[in-house]
């Protein structure tokens, strides 16, 4: 399979406030029959995000759908509010797979439509993660060529970059409880009912 140069990974994957606005995206694809996994990368180009690219891929494979298959993605930048909506499809249509995605960056987060697009993920039970230091390095080990070493200590960066991910990680968490909060506001809706006596008297309260 095509891989990554070492410098493609530092220079993408970099978390750093300052950095390319590029997404690449690596998958793994794992049959639950412990058969060998399918591994690639995608980038966006000629206004093709990776996240499609990664969906056609997958549908064009033909897999069969009475197997069952873990489908790890790491991305450079969580995906954008069209490629939620994209990959929640993607998802509900093929019910045999399990989806994971990890993002070395969040996208845009502090846009509400960007919040939306994670929320929306996160509601239809596929799984959004900041990158940490075992992501890096699973990415690093299985999606770059290492036929030459890099122009950099591999281990430092990898430690780097795991340890600024703490901040990012804060940071969706706190975009995850907005999730939960509505969840929570949604039930008590439900529970109480617009017409109920309890809300009446919490209304005058």
């Amino acid at each position: 399979m095509p891989l990554l140069t070492a410098e493609t990974f530092s220079l993408q994957f970099n978390n750093r406030p300052c950095y390319p606005k590029r997404t690449y995206l690596c998958y793994q694809l794992m049959p639950q029959n412990g058969s060998t996994p399918t591994r690639g990368y995608f980038k966006n180009k000629n206004n093709r995000h990776a996240e499609i690219c990664f969906i056609d891929k997958i549908e064009s494979m033909g897999l069969d759908k009475t197997q069952c298959y873990e489908v790890t993605c790491y991305l450079t930048w969580s995906p954008c509010p069209s490629c939620a909506q994209k990959l929640v499809a993607f998802a509900k249509a093929q019910v045999h797979l399990n989806l994971r995605i990890f993002a070395s960056r969040l996208y845009y987060h502090w846009l509400l439509s960007c919040k939306k697009g994670l929320q929306l993920l996160w509601q239809s039970q596929i799984p959004v993660e900041v990158m940490g230091l075992p992501e890096f390095t699973d990415c690093w080990e299985n999606f770059v060529d290492h036929g030459k070493p890099p122009p950099f200590n591999p281990s430092e960066k990898l430690q780097e970059l795991g340890e600024r991910s703490r901040s990012i990680k804060r940071r969706l968490e706190k975009i995850k409880s907005l999730v939960v909060d509505n969840l929570g506001t949604d039930l008590r809706n439900l529970q109480l009912g617009p017409g109920s006596p309890s809300s009446s008297r919490s209304h005058w309260r």
